[in-house]
């Protein structure tokens, strides 16, 4: 049995960044009240870790976080969304004098300066859901226009797109951090059989890109996946997930070394460890050992210790 850990491992980069600004801000503030302004998706043990740190999440909207500061103590603070958080926002943690710390991921702020860096000189097409933080945020903050393709109402972009004298030789599709399912994938095929010169920014739009990349590039015949994650989503959308709903394979979904031991994986097949970001580092390791730890076991005969 060998095993193969594809990495990147652990937390995704936005994860990570916002975990040490949080401890950071925990270590300096030990006795003070501290908030993170907006959800986290799939993101369960990040939440627990946070919530050891004595922060709280306040999900709701991102429209109503203007409405929400009005109402706080402004000797809480406040830690603002991985996911953005517009001017409007901002001008009131300062204008109430909030401490605040910003955990922008740099994901969505490539996205937001590839927009603006465009400077209107082609098309961009934005896939997401629109309410959620990060499409607000982008849509607010961005200073050149362009198209929103909702993924649960597409016909308005879908009008504008086939309306528009597109160039589709500079046409470039963007999509929102974390977004998968079978809605995705339908709008990201109609999009490139309307435009199929169209360059859709994988890299830039997917914090995973890099470890589902080397997946596929390791991925062979008869392997079996694992795949790390704490989510609840069930296994269609991880498979989406990783562009691999048209693969025939063997595949399994665990969240901690005890879920590994249960297992019963022939001693011939080839393992690859894959982490979706939403698990911390030392879990992903402690996986991986176990399953080196048996790989050895099975290899090395047992020693008679009979005298």
């Amino acid at each position: 049995m060998d095993t193969t850990l594809i990495l990147p491992a652990g937390y995704s980069p936005a994860m990570e960044n916002l975990l040490n600004i949080a401890r950071k801000t925990r270590f300096d503030f030990p006795t003070e009240k501290i908030i993170l302004l907006g959800g986290l998706l799939n993101a369960s043990a990040v939440k627990k870790e946070l919530k050891q740190l004595g922060i709280n999440i306040v999900d709701i909207p991102a429209v109503g976080f203007v409405d929400f500061l009005k109402h706080l103590n402004n000797d809480t603070i406040v830690l603002t969304s991985p996911y953005g958080c517009d001017h409007d926002t901002l001008n009131t943690l300062k204008k109430e004098h909030f401490r605040f710390f910003e955990t922008l991921s740099k994901n969505v702020k490539d996205k937001l300066d590839f927009i603006n860096n465009s400077k209107g000189k082609y098309n961009i097409i934005f896939i997401g859901n629109t309410n959620t933080i990060e499409a607000n945020y982008i849509s607010k903050e961005s200073k050149y226009s362009f198209i929103f393709y909702d993924v649960n109402d597409a016909s308005k972009a879908k009008a504008v797109i086939t309306e528009r004298e597109f160039n589709k030789a500079k046409t470039h599709i963007l999509y929102q951090t974390e977004i998968a399912g079978s809605s995705f994938d339908s709008s990201l095929d109609y999009l490139k059989s309307l435009l199929p010169n169209a360059i859709v920014e994988d890299e830039m739009s997917d914090e995973n890109y890099e470890r589902k990349k080397n997946l596929s590039e390791q991925l062979k015949d008869n392997d079996v996946i694992i795949f790390i994650t704490d989510t609840t989503s069930h296994d269609k959308y991880l498979l989406e997930y990783y562009h691999l709903t048209t693969k025939n394979l063997l595949y399994a979904i665990v969240k901690d070394v005890k879920d590994a031991m249960v297992l019963k994986i022939p001693s011939d097949k080839r393992i690859l460890l894959v982490s979706d970001g939403s698990v911390p580092q030392n879990i992903v390791n402690d996986i991986y050992n176990y399953f080196t730890y048996k790989s050895l076991r099975e290899t090395v005969p047992d020693i008679d210790k009979k005298h």
